[in-house]
C-alpha cells in the first residue's frame, strides 16, 4: 500500500515523489509559484573534484586515485568533468589516460587567459585531448592584483578575442569563457567580447565565496541579457560563507545551465558547493532533474574522504553518517517504520542508510516514549510494571557508555520481561 494511501491526510501538507523516494512540503510550491520563463528543467552537474578538489590544503591525488574516481563519477551518470591544469604534465597526462580508459566524459582544463602565455596553454589543452577549454581571466582590481597585476587597465576585448579565436582555429570543441564579477562594466565588456567571439558558454564565478543568492541570480540574469538566448551559462561557487550551495541553486533557478560542484565541498579554502548536496536539492526540492544515479551519492563521498584523506564531518548533510542516525526522543517513527515523519529524503535514495541507538533523551517516559514504543514493537506490554525496571538498568548503561544500541536495548527488556 502507498504513502498516499496509507496516510491520505499526509497530501494536505506534502508533495510525495512518485516513487516515494523522498517528499516536500506544498508550502514551498506556494511559495516559489511556477518556474520563471527560460529556466530549464534539467541542470549539467559538472564535477570539479578532480581540478579544484585537489587545490584542498593537505590534498594530493596521483592520476590513478583519480581514475578511480572518474570511473565512479562516470557510473553514476557525470557527463563533464574539470579535470586539472594544462601547465601540469601529470595533468595533460590524466587526461591521456581517461581518453585511452574509453571515458565518455567531456573533459575541460582551466586554461588561462590572463597569462602572458595564454596561446601555449590554449594549445596544450586542445593537445591533450581535452573537450572544453575553460578560460578563466580576471580584470577587477582585486583579482588582477592578486594573480595578474600585468593585465591592469588591459585590453579586454583584445585579449578575449585573440584567445577564443585561437582556440577555435587549434581545433577546440568548447569553449567557455569566466571572469571576476565584482564590476559590472568590465562584466558587461568580457560577455559582449566572448559573446561576439564565438564563445559557446560564459562561467558566472563567486571567486571569494562572498556573493549572496540574490546577486547570484542577478549576474547569471545580467549575462543572459547581454550573451542572448542561445549563450551556454554556467556557476561556479567558493563557500567562504556557507553559501556555495544555495548561490548554486538560485543561479540555476536564474537559467544557468551547468553547475561545477566538488565531492565532501573539497577545494581552495573552503571549498566550493557540495555536489552531494546540490543533486538532492535540485532533483527532489526544485525538480530539476540532473540525470544522476543518487544511490551511488554516499558511497561517492566515502570513497573520496577515503581518497583524499578528507573526513567527511558526522553531522554533513544528505551523506553525513548523522542525517540518518536516531539517538534521542524521536526514535519512535522510526521504530514503527515511519521513516517519512522524519525523514525528507530516504536514505535508500541517496545510498545511506537508517541506524538507531538510545542516548540520555531517550529515556522519556509516556506511550509514544522510545522505549514504550520498542517494548510494543516486541509484543510486549508496555504498560507492564516491569517497564520501570526496564529505565532503572537503561539509565546506568546510558549514562555509562553515553549511547547504546537497539540489540542491547532488545536484551535488557528480554532480561527484564521474562
Amino acid at each position: 500500500m502507498s504513502l498516499r494511501e496509507q496516510h491520505p491526510d499526509l497530501l494536505k501538507e506534502v508533495d510525495i515523489d512518485a516513487e516515494e523516494r523522498w517528499m516536500t512540503p506544498l508550502v514551498n510550491k506556494v511559495a516559489m509559484g511556477h518556474r520563471p520563463q527560460g529556466v530549464m528543467d534539467k541542470c549539467i552537474i559538472r564535477d570539479d573534484t578532480l581540478r579544484s578538489g585537489i587545490n584542498t590544503p593537505g590534498v594530493y591525488a596521483n592520476n590513478d586515485i583519480k581514475m578511480l574516481l572518474a570511473e565512479k563519477l562516470e557510473a553514476m551518470g557525470v557527463i563533464e568533468a574539470e579535470v586539472g591544469y594544462p601547465t601540469i604534465p601529470e595533468h595533460i597526462e590524466f587526461v591521456k589516460m581517461l581518453r585511452r580508459a574509453g571515458s565518455k566524459m567531456e573533459l575541460g582544463l582551466h586554461t588561462r587567459y590572463y597569462d602572458p602565455d595564454y596561446r601555449t596553454e590554449i594549445q596544450k589543452t586542445i593537445d591533450s585531448g581535452a573537450d572544453l577549454v575553460n578560460l578563466v581571466g580576471y580584470w577587477g582590481y582585486i583579482m588582477t592584483n592578486a594573480l595578474c597585476p600585468q593585465n591592469w587597465n588591459g585590453d579586454i576585448e583584445a585579449r578575449i578575442g585573440d584567445a577564443v579565436s585561437h582556440a577555435k582555429r587549434s581545433g577546440a570543441r568548447k569553449i567557455a569563457v569566466g571572469t571576476d564579477y565584482h564590476r559590472l562594466d568590465l562584466v558587461a565588456r568580457v560577455v559582449q567580447a566572448a559573446r561576439d567571439a564565438g564563445a559557446d558558454r560564459i562561467v558566472v564565478y563567486d571567486v571569494r565565496g562572498w556573493f549572496v543568492p540574490e546577486t547570484m541570480a542577478f549576474l547569471v540574469r545580467y549575462v543572459r541579457a547581454l550573451a542572448g538566448p542561445d549563450m551556454e551559462i554556467g556557476v561556479h561557487c567558493h563557500d567562504d560563507y556557507g553559501l556555495a550551495t544555495i548561490n548554486s541553486i538560485e543561479a540555476i533557478r536564474a537559467g544557468a545551465l551547468t553547475c561545477d560542484v566538488t565531492i565532501n565541498s573539497t577545494g581552495h579554502r573552503c571549498g566550493n558547493a557540495a555536489f552531494e548536496q546540490v543533486v538532492p536539492l535540485l532533483e527532489s526540492l526544485y525538480d530539476i532533474r540532473t540525470g544522476l544515479d543518487m544511490t551511488q551519492l554516499t558511497p561517492l563521498t566515502e570513497m573520496v574522504a577515503e581518497l583524499y584523506k578528507f573526513p567527511i564531518a558526522r553531522n554533513h548533510p544528505v551523506t553525513g553518517p548523522h542525517m540518518y542516525s536516531y539517538g534521542g526522543s524521536h526514535l519512535g517513527g522510526i521504530l514503527r517504520g515511519q521513516w517519512y515523519f522524519w525523514e525528507n529524503i530516504r536514505a535508500e535514495t541517496v545510498g545511506n542508510h537508517r541506524s538507531v541507538s538510545f542516548g540520555s533523551t531517550s529515556l522519556r517516559r509516556g506511550k509514544t516514549a522510545p522505549v514504550s514504543v520498542k517494548i510494543q514493537s516486541m509484543g510486549l506490554d508496555p504498560d507492564s510494571a516491569n517497564i520501570e525496571h526496564v529505565f532503572e538498568k537503561l539509565e546506568k548503561l546510558i549514562y555509562e557508555k553515553v549511547e547504546i544500541s537497539e540489540q542491547e536495548v532488545e536484551s535488557v527488556i528480554r532480561e527484564i520481561y521474562a
